[in-house]
């Protein structure tokens, strides 16, 4: 179990160390490619002294946006974790940083349609389940459960779980947080279950 001194644990919603890597080597052409071809378009527009700046600069715009994509998305993949402190959750994203307490945020799974290679939908949901958390007022934070081969590990599914059932609520948002619950903790006892 990930927890720290602090008495925060991990979650394990993070990129793993080889996809970290591939994400690296795949991002070093995507990287490269645009920086080499923006060199080679200013020492072009020295050296030609009938060129017009903006001319190299709009050839340039292409391989700056190719640039800064890749480069946010790596660095969407390095920052990308969730922490939890009693029953907060803390998701990092490139940018971001959500926060909501489990105990109090009205929260849901779901899950999403699956589609065949024609784009169609076939009816059946993917193995992707999602935990949503919002409280009055905040932000969604949502919280991937599952990759495309495994869910959360247990201990992590039941903490969650207790967390959600940390405090009492009332109505539409106590019958949703309750069938949250069941599922987080029947995944936990069981990760093979379908889900619904």
């Amino acid at each position: 179990m990930s927890i720290s001194s602090h008495g925060s644990l991990k979650l394990s919603v993070g990129a793993s160390t080889g996809m970290k890597i591939g994400a690296t080597l795949l991002a070093i052409p995507f990287v490269g490619i645009p920086l080499f071809a923006i060199s080679k378009l200013e020492r072009a527009v020295e050296l030609s002294a009938g060129g017009s700046s903006l001319d190299s600069q709009i050839l340039m715009v292409p391989f700056v946006v190719v640039l800064v994509v890749f480069l946010v998305v790596l660095l969407g993949i390095f920052r990308f974790r969730a922490e939890m402190e009693g029953s907060v959750v803390e998701v990092h994203g490139a940018f971001t940083t959500r926060r909501v307490d489990l105990a109090r945020a009205r929260v849901w799974l779901d899950s999403f349609p699956e589609c065949s290679r024609a784009r169609d939908l076939t009816g059946r949901r993917l193995p992707y389940l999602y935990l949503y958390a919002q409280e009055r007022g905040g932000r969604k934070v949502l919280l991937r459960l599952r990759a495309a081969r495994a869910f959360l590990p247990p201990h992590e599914l039941a903490v969650l779980a207790s967390a959600i059932e940390s405090d009492h609520r009332i109505g539409q948002d106590a019958e949703q947080a309750s069938r949250t619950v069941g599922l987080l903790r029947r995944l936990s006892a069981d990760p093979a279950i379908r889900v619904p």
